[in-house]
Formats: structure tokens, C-alpha cells, sequence
């Protein structure tokens, strides 16, 4: 079953192949070595002091290719923290953005019930002084009415009816 994989979640670090040199090398040394033993056409003495300075010359040299690819391991890893490094900060720039948005949303979330409940506190209050307003004035119709409809009488001051 094939994977389909985002390019932006998988990090790859290459391999430099140089490292075969180094092998390529001692085996070009081993060779070259057997080779001058064999046709060597000058003395035992010579020949030990030109194996013992070719020797020295290619432990140089191996010091020298191990040395330049140490520090392409060292380059290949620094570059491959900082390409992780890189989209460690990324991401944590995305999450603190979508992280931003949510509390922005949510302090506007807050805000409109925060007015919302306003609006419906101040229409509880007009409804409930339109109710009283309503009874009030019914109230006062129904004592005009009553008013009109009951028999005139005087009354004194002591509470008493005066006659007519």
C-alpha cells in the first residue's frame, strides 16, 4: 500500500558518498606499495627509507582526508539541525498563530454575550416598565370609568352624605 507523504513534515539529510575515498586510497597505497617492493630496483636500505617516508606521507594524507571529512560530517549535521531547527520554529510560529486566532475568538465570543445579555437585560427592563406603564393606565381607565358610572354624592368633611 503506497503512503503519499507531505514534503513539509519529512526531513532528509544526504549521504555524501566521498567516504569511499578513504577506502579507494589505502587500497591504491596497499597496491602501489606491493608494486614498488616488487620492482624495486634499488637496495634493501633504500627501499625501507622510501617505504617509511611514503608511509609517513600517506598517514598525512589519511590524517588530512579523515580531518576534511570529519568536517563535512560536522557541516552535513549542523545543516541538517538547522533545516530541523527551521521547521521546529515554523510550526511553533503556526501554533502560536492558530493559538492567537482561537483566544481572539474568543475574547469576541465573550464580548458579544457580554452584549447580548446587556440587550436582553435592557429589554427585560422596557418590557417589564411597559407592563407597569400598561397596568397603570388600565388601572386609571377602570377608576375613570368607575368613576363616572357611580351615583354623585357630596360628602362632608366628617365622611358623612349631606342631604339635598
Amino acid at each position: 500500500m503506497a503512503r503519499g507523504y507531505d514534503d513539509d513534515r519529512v526531513v532528509v539529510i544526504e549521504r555524501d558518498e566521498s567516504g569511499n575515498g578513504i577506502g579507494m586510497l589505502l587500497l591504491g597505497l596497499a597496491i602501489g606499495a606491493g608494486a614498488a617492493l616488487l620492482f624495486a630496483p634499488a637496495s634493501g636500505q633504500e627501499t625501507r627509507e622510501r617505504l617509511s617516508r611514503e608511509a609517513r606521507r600517506a598517514g598525512r594524507r589519511v590524517r588530512e582526508i579523515t580531518d576534511d571529512l570529519g568536517e563535512r560530517v560536522a557541516d552535513s549535521v549542523e545543516r541538517g539541525r538547522s533545516a530541523v531547527d527551521d521547521r521546529v520554529a515554523r510550526a511553533r510560529s503556526a501554533v502560536q498563530t492558530r493559538v492567537d486566532a482561537v483566544n481572539e475568538a474568543v475574547d469576541a465570543g465573550r464580548e458579544a454575550a457580554a452584549q447580548a445579555r446587556a440587550d436582553l437585560e435592557q429589554a427585560v427592563a422596557d418590557t417589564k416598565r411597559a407592563y407597569s406603564d400598561g397596568r397603570r393606565a388600565y388601572s386609571d381607565r377602570v377608576r375613570r370609568h368607575a368613576d363616572d358610572v357611580a351615583p354623585q354624592t357630596d360628602q362632608s368633611a366628617d365622611g358623612t352624605a349631606a342631604e339635598g
